[in-house]
Parts: C-alpha cells; sequence; structure tokens
C-alpha cells in the first residue's frame, strides 16, 4: 500500500508541476477581486508597503524575509523596490490566492501644503511620465492579458484619495502621521498559481516628465500550496485508492 501510494503521490506532483508551465492568466483591470476594485487595491497595496518601520520593510526586502505580511486572506500583496537594482525574493503563498503586485506607481500625499485633489493628481502624473518596458512573466511566459485587453498599458489604475498612514521610523524619513493622498501607475492582479514552484518576474521603466527615468526589475520565487481543505481532500483520495489496491492485492493471494 505504501508504494501504490508513493506512486500516486509522485503522479500527482508531476502533474501540478506540467500545469504550472501553462501561461498565467492576468484579470482584467475592471473585474473586482474580493469585492474591491483593483483601483482601490492599488491604494491599498501603497498603503501596506509603507506600514513598516524600514527595518522590517517589504519594498527594503532583499531575499523574501519580509514577504509574509503580503498575506491579505483572498489575496496576496508583493511589493515592488525604493531601488532600480534587480531584486529576487522568496515567497510561499496559497493557491487560491489572487497575487496583486504593482510594477511602478507614484504615491503623492499632501503634507505641509494642503494640495488639492486634482494638484495632486495633476503633479502625480508628471511624475509618471509614460511607462515602458511594462511585463509580467510566469515561469518564463509571458501572463496572458485578458479578453479585449491587447497592451499592459490597459492596467494603469488612478487610486482614490485616501487618509495614508506614516509608521514611526518610516523609510521616506518624514514625520509619522495621517495625510490625505493619492496613487496613478500600473497595479496588475493575476489569476491564483497552480500548487508547485513558479518564477513570477515583472518590470517597468517610469520615464517622467521631469526628465529622469526609474527602472524597476524584481523577481519572486514562489512556492505555491494548496489550501488545506485540497490537501485534505487530495489525502483522502489516496488513501481510498491504496485501500482498495491492499483489497485487490489480498483478494488475488487468497
Amino acid at each position: 500500500m505504501s508504494r501504490s501510494l508513493s506512486r500516486l503521490a509522485s503522479a500527482a506532483l508531476l502533474t501540478l508541476a506540467v500545469q504550472g508551465a501553462q501561461a498565467q492568466q492576468l484579470l482584467d483591470p475592471g473585474a473586482p477581486v474580493a469585492s474591491y476594485s483593483q483601483s482601490y487595491l492599488s491604494a491599498a497595496l501603497v498603503q501596506w508597503e509603507y506600514s513598516f518601520p524600514a527595518a522590517t520593510s517589504p519594498l527594503l526586502d532583499t531575499t523574501g524575509a519580509a514577504t509574509a505580511s503580503g498575506d491579505q486572506g483572498k489575496y496576496f500583496f508583493l511589493a515592488a523596490s525604493t531601488s532600480d537594482v534587480p531584486v529576487v525574493r522568496n515567497v510561499t503563498v496559497r493557491s487560491d490566492q489572487t497575487l496583486v503586485f504593482s510594477p511602478i506607481t507614484i504615491l503623492y500625499w499632501a503634507d505641509a501644503v494642503m494640495d488639492t485633489e486634482a494638484k495632486m493628481r495633476a503633479d502625480a502624473i508628471k511624475v509618471l511620465g509614460t511607462v515602458t518596458n511594462l511585463t509580467v512573466t510566469v515561469d518564463g511566459v509571458d501572463a496572458l492579458l485578458p479578453a479585449g485587453v491587447s497592451s499592459t498599458q490597459a492596467f494603469r489604475q488612478s487610486g482614490p484619495l485616501f487618509p495614508f498612514t506614516l509608521v514611526p521610523d518610516n523609510i521616506t524619513g518624514y514625520a509619522p502621521g495621517v495625510f490625505p493622498a493619492i496613487t496613478e501607475g500600473f497595479t496588475f492582479a493575476m489569476a491564483p498559481l497552480s500548487a508547485g514552484n513558479h518564477t513570477l518576474h515583472f518590470t517597468a521603466q517610469m520615464n517622467s516628465d521631469y526628465g529622469f527615468t526609474f527602472t524597476q526589475d524584481i523577481t519572486y520565487n514562489i512556492s505555491a500550496v494548496p489550501e488545506p481543505s485540497t490537501w485534505a481532500s487530495l489525502t483522502l483520495g489516496l488513501v481510498a485508492i491504496g485501500a482498495r489496491s491492499l483489497r485487490r492485492r489480498q483478494s488475488s493471494q487468497a
């Protein structure tokens, strides 16, 4: 029975590995994720990225040590970086979680000068300028665009006006507090990955109207684990098949 279970488990893992090589689907930029609009999530993602002191900031993470904090239940935030140096991080997610990430997004908040929302948005658009080399691949294959979408440029999101919170010892160097803020940039939501190991790679280059550029080149080595109920179902199935195999063997010997 143990050998039968071992062969069945190996076959199941092989099937999962084959599934992992398939192109991964990006969700339509207008589709909700866990009842939230993706424009809302674009702002929520940035707030999450800045919600930690510098010592544990997911934006400064160079290995994946801070990635577990991205678990938001039904979806999982993957941070960008404050540096234009390529970053490789390791992360574990569940195979039922939508992945949400932003290769490039401008956060604009009003501090001493109470800018209007219109002015903040106008300035953020100028800072963002044009974005090129906007790519998303999974396991070396370009992610699939949703029906009716012909370019990654369609994933641009303008986040709502929201109360942006800066914590003590934050990476900006500004005093903690709560400020009105907006976001402008590109945010992707990706369908859950099949169980197994995957490599997500995304890039972007911002060409600001103010004459400077900023690039992102981020790789996530992802271990997608089945949700507990999936493992339970698989285990029960293997035990049932193994038991039938044992009964057949005993019957044949008799």
